[in-house]
Order: C-alpha cells, then structure tokens, then sequence
C-alpha cells in the first residue's frame, strides 16, 4: 500500500526538514500489521477472514501522514508546492507498480491461457492508470468472491483510491492556505464533511450494491479522511502545545490497546459483520491506534512496533502488497496446498521480491538528487511511462497466442475423452478463442410506449411474420440467430432482452444492482402492459436462465410473497401473471427450455475456453449434459399443458451434438463461450435447426 513518510527528506535530517513532524518508526510496525493482514486474508486462513481491513488501516494511515507531512510542509514554508508533492508521489509509487504490473503480464504467459489474459488487459491498464476500482465496479467484480474469477490486478483497487486521493488533497490544502486565515481548522471541517457524506453513502450503498461500495472512491474516501482529521487535531495540539507537546503515557497506551485490540477481533473474531461495518469498526480502531500512539510514543506498543525487523517490513510493505495477490494466484494454481503452506510461500517470497525492488528500483529513484531538482518533469515521465505501459506492453504481452508453459490445478476439463470420433480429433489449431470470449451479442434497447422502434431489430414489413424475443442474457444468445432469420426470411423483429432479468415480470435478480433490479422492474412492467400490445406481433419467444437451484432460493424475489413460498412456487407464480398478460394480447408464446452450460443448469462451470487453449483433444473439454432438469422446465410443460396459446421448445438436441458427451467445438467454431452461454455465432449457424424445433413446436404460427 502507500501509507509512506517518504514525502520527507533522508531520515536523519527528517525532523529539521519538516517542524513537528519527525520519522516515527513505530508507524512503519503499523504498516507491517496490515500488510501482512491482507496477505492472511487472500491465503484463505480460516482464523482471519476479516483480514481485509488491513487496507481500511491503510487507508487511515495513508491519510494521517501524507496530511501530516503536508500540514508540517505548509508551516515551515507558508504553503505547499503541489507539483513537488506530485513529484515526491511518483517517485515513490510509479516504479514499483510499473514493474509488478509488467511482471505480473509476463507471469500469466506461464500459467494463464490465452482467453483468461486477453480478459486481463483493461484490468492491468486501469491498474496502470489508477481507475482500478472504478473498472472493477463495471466489471462488477465481487472483491469476496475473487477467488471464482480472479484477475491478478484486482488488488490495485485500493491504490487507485489511494492516487485519486493523492490528486485532490494538496490542490484543497494549497486553496486553503492561500484562503483561509485558519487553513487547519478549514481543512478540519472540510475533511469532517466529506467524511459524514460518505459514510452515508457506504451505509446506504452498502444495503444495496457492496460491490460499489466496497470498491467506489467516494464510499470509502472517509477512512481517508478519517486520518485527515486526526492529522489536523494533533497539528493543531502541537500548536497549541508548542513544538514539544506534552504526552499523555496513560491514555495514549490504553488508546493504543483498545485500537489495536479492536483491530485484531474485527479480522479474526467478527465474522458476522458485514464488510461495511467492519470497515467503519476498522476505522475507528485505527484513528483509536494512531492517536494512542501520538499521545504516547513510548509505550510498549510502540516500542513493540518500533523493532527493527517490524519496521523494516514496513518499509517495504507497499512492494508486498504489490506482489502478494499475483503470488498468491500463482502458487494457488500449480500447487495444491493448504492455507498455512499458501501463506508461508506467498509471504516469504513477496517479501524477498520488494525488499529486491526496494534495494534496487524504489530506493535509487527515491534518493536521486536528480530527479528531486525536476519535479515537473518527474510528473510528466511518471505520467507518460504509465500510459505508455498501458498502451504499448499490457495488450502485446497479454495477446501473445502461446499456450501456458505451467499446468493450472484450477483447469480441470468440463468432460473426459468420449467415445465419439469426433472427440477424439485434435482441437484446431489457430482456434478463434480471443473472438469467443468477445462474442457477446447486443441486447438493443427498451421499448417504451412512446419509443416502440427502440427495440426494433429488424423491419421486415407488414406482410411478414413479426416475432418478440424477451429474456436476459439467455436470450442475447440466440438474438443474433433470430436476426440473421429476420433478415433472410423478411420478418420483422423485436426484442426486449435485458441482462439478469428474467422474462416473467415480478422476478428479481438480488444479484444485481439496485439500478439494475430497477430497470427491469420498469421494462418488463412497461413491456407487457403497454408495449406488447401495440407491437401486433404473431410470436413471443422467451429464454431465461433457469434460476432453479439453492442458490436463488434467496436471491429470486417477486414482491409481494405469501408467507413461506418456495423458490418453485414463485416461478410458477410469476410465470402465470406473465403469461395471462400475453394471453391478453393474443399473442402465442413459447417457452425456450433450459439451456445448460459446462457446469450444468448452474452459474458456474468450469471455462470452456480456458480448456480448448490447454487441452490437446476436443474429449478433454467435452461437457456432460446433466441427467436431471431444473424444475423452471416442469413449469413450462405446465404452463404448456395448461394453455393452448402457450408452447415450449427444447434446443438441447441442436447444441450438444454427439451425446451422451457434447463437443466443445463444431468445426472451427466454439460452442459455449463461458460457462454458462453458448458463442452467437454457434448459434447462427445452428439457426435452421432451431427454425425446424419452432415450428413443430408452434406449427400454427407460420414460421
């Protein structure tokens, strides 16, 4: 991490250079304690699963010192130099991260496969450009859940909040030293602010979306600025009290205590608290520690703290924290080994890795009188070698076609070598997994009553048969597939296909955001209620992922519930409000059956293209369609057997191609593009064939 008093001049001359404001060894022990937190975290002991809040402990720390140094910077001088503090900035954090960044590309190309680095690339570039977290809130990547997908970069989240931070503090401290007649307290009651505003926002976030804010600048800020505001008391203490303030042994070692003491429970022994509040509870411990500190720097804790081996660990535990999560990846994916094993090989060897880099890279460029004397120019490099990374190494390194050099524990096969020729043909050369993993077809927009071209995919005129595909990202599988029939066949197209919203109305996905839920709230209210009967269509055709097993029992919600209903119960329940509204219209509808993936009829299985790039034989990833169906398929053969308008169809037959074990590829074309969809253009090609199933299964509509 970069809570570093490296802002200030070479140790020994720290104290003269900066009033009030000397080297204080025993936060560098501090620094120890969260890094090597975090380390326990990512190694999965089970003791300290809260480890995490290592970083909230950064964060604090983080904001106490860069402010401290500033504040000390600003009385000496009667200001800031902003630019050198960019300067200083670059200096101590760009090398290093530069360095990991590329090391960690050039890593993959032994353990990764093609598919998996080509998913890297916007992740390291936004490593390289601090918006990590920003991109990770995108991407909705779950922190929590990192070991399901993990990028090797998911870590320079909170660097990247960090160097935003960096950015705003010394523009708003420089503003209020020119402004302000007591910049100490005006910066107190800003950062105050600040702190209440997003800790309301982490709150109420929180509750809704933890991804965003876990990961999100402004839901986190306030540990930031938490260390802002007690930077500002004890300069202002230290005013009050003259350079030399008096201690306070007594309170300042039990403050010590209890912020420490807090600090250890919430990693080890809090497991029911949320992420949010151990955030804040990590917060308040860490003010707790470091103002205990200030008011006693003698105490045993301190001097704990201050021993040379724990301080020198704190010297380097920002290059720790750079290397340890790629470690962590690595050794998880070519060795089975225990969570103990997994912290003894990770800490020891990303220990040795920044002690090299601090040794060699972070503390020659730190100490250069050269650079120090060209601030801007220090800026506008660091700037330029970062966005030069970004653009010129990351995508050639992580693009290199090679297969992985290191067999992954982590890429076992979908299937096994069958029995069916076909199988045991050896997988294409030069196969187009990178344009798999990219084939995600377009949704098209949402039809209002206002706005019923927004989702007009094709327009074949009044004469030909006009056909409503609604689901969610089932549904995008097969758009591109119902376009290319559209255009050959002249019918006119539209649909209604939003990403994790079902097509029953009333169903939420509580995976999604709050926004999201939201959003196909309105669409699927709007669309059959008002938009569905002005389309005049002749089919409704709807494909959803089946949402059956346990996993939903809690995450699928249709308020209002009677009391005790089960996940089956409200599928059926909504499915009959649905389809009673399209038998309003009219309009026939037919029920797409489930479609498994490499897992099953379940969200996760193993990576189809992940195994075509390691594997030697098309068996090795053949995938094993699941004996049972999900009981969302009972319920469309009821709502079939009920309604004469209702039909439903089973594509299965047409996607796994040679049972009792389904090919992976059908010439030179990939099948499932993740574990849970198959690539639109298999689906393009299959098009005639999943033309025939429609029209035996609604021979009436005039396909």
């Amino acid at each position: 991490m970069t809570a570093t008093t490296d802002d200030r001049a070479p140790r020994a001359a720290a104290a003269t250079a900066k009033p009030g404001w000397g080297y204080r060894p025993e936060l560098d022990g501090i620094r120890t304690i969260a890094v090597y937190l975090v380390v326990l975290h990512h190694c999965r002991v089970p003791a300290l699963s809260g480890g995490f809040i290592g970083v909230d402990l950064f964060f604090v720390l983080s904001g106490f010192l860069v402010t401290s140094v500033l504040l000390a910077e600003a009385a000496e001088r009667g200001g800031i130099s902003v630019t050198a503090f960019y300067a200083r900035r670059v200096r101590r954090l760009l090398p290093a991260a530069v360095l990991v960044i590329v090391a960690t590309c050039v890593l993959q190309l032994l353990v990764a496969s093609l598919p998996q680095r080509v998913a890297m690339v916007d992740d390291a570039r936004a490593a390289l450009l601090y918006v990590a977290n920003w991109r990770f809130i995108l991407d909705a990547r779950d922190y929590f859940a990192a070991t399901d997908d993990p990028s090797p970069f998911l870590h320079y989240w909170s660097l990247s909040i960090e160097e935003q931070f960096y950015v705003v503090l010394p523009l708003l401290l420089w503003l209020v030293w020119r402004r302000s007649s007591s910049p100490v307290r005006t910066l107190a009651v800003v950062a105050g602010a600040v702190t209440a505003v997003s800790l309301v926002l982490q709150v109420w976030r929180a509750g809704g979306d933890p991804t965003y804010a876990y990961y999100a600048t402004d839901t986190r800020v306030y540990q930031l600025t938490a260390g802002v505001l007690l930077a500002c008391a004890v300069s202002a203490r230290r005013a009050r009290a003259g350079p030399s303030p008096a201690r306070v042994p007594r309170a300042g070692t039990v403050a010590t205590l209890a912020g420490l003491a807090l600090l250890l429970g919430l990693a080890a022994l809090l497991d029911d608290l949320s992420a949010s509040w151990r955030g804040i509870g990590a917060a308040v411990a860490s003010v707790t520690l470091l103002a205990g500190l200030h008011l006693a720097p003698g105490s045993v804790v301190a001097r704990a703290l201050s021993l040379e081996p724990v301080r020198y660990l704190g010297t380097i535990s920002y290059s720790v924290y750079l290397w340890h999560w790629p470690l962590v990846l690595l050794i998880d994916s070519v060795l089975d080994v225990g969570p103990w094993a997994l912290v003894v090989g990770v800490a020891v060897s990303s220990t040795a890795l920044a002690a090299l880099s601090d040794r060699l890279l972070e503390r020659p460029v730190r100490g250069s009188r050269l650079l120090g004397a060209r601030p801007r120019l220090v800026v506008a490099c660091g700037l330029a070698v970062s966005v030069a990374a970004a653009l010129l190494v990351v995508q050639p390194v992580l693009s290199d076609p090679r297969r992985p050099a290191v067999a992954s524990t982590g890429s076992s096969t979908p299937g096994a070598p069958g029995r069916s020729p076909v199988l045991d043909r050896p997988v294409p050369e030069g196969l187009d997994l990178v344009g798999a993993l990219a084939d995600v077809p377009e949704s098209g927009g949402i039809c209002t009553r206002e706005e019923l071209d927004a989702c007009l995919r094709v327009d074949g005129g009044s004469d030909g048969l006009h056909v409503v595909l609604v689901g969610d990202s089932h549904a995008a599988m097969f758009v591109d597939a119902f376009v290319t029939l559209a255009e050959e066949r002249d019918w006119t197209l539209h649909t209604s296909v939003i990403q994790a919203c079902s097509w029953q109305q009333g169903l939420q996905n509580e995976l999604s955001s709050p926004e999201a839920q939201a959003e196909c709230r309105t669409a699927r209210e709007d669309f059959y209620a008002d938009v569905l009967p002005q389309l005049d269509a002749d089919v409704v055709v709807a494909i959803s992922l089946p949402r059956s097993d346990r996993e939903w029992e809690k995450r699928l919600t249709a308020e209002p519930a009677p009391p005790g209903e089960t996940l089956v119960e409200r599928q059926l329940r909504t499915s009959r409000d649905t389809v009673a509204a399209v038998a309003e219209t009219g309009v026939p509808l037919v029920l797409v059956q489930s479609v498994f993936g490499t897992g099953g009829y379940g969200r996760k299985g193993p990576d189809p293209l992940d195994c075509l790039a390691r594997a030697t034989v098309l068996g090795d990833c053949a995938v094993v369609p699941p004996l049972a169906r999900p009981a969302a398929d009972a319920i469309y053969r009821v709502l079939d057997a009920e309604s004469d308008e209702v039909s439903t169809v089973d594509l299965t037959p047409d996607i796994c191609l040679t049972p009792p074990l389904c090919q992976p590829v059908r010439g030179r074309t990939v099948i499932w593009k993740d574990p849970d969809h198959i690539t639109g253009r298999f689906a393009v090609e299959q098009r005639e064939r999943f033309l025939d199933r429609f029209r035996r299964a609604a021979p009436d509509v005039g396909w």
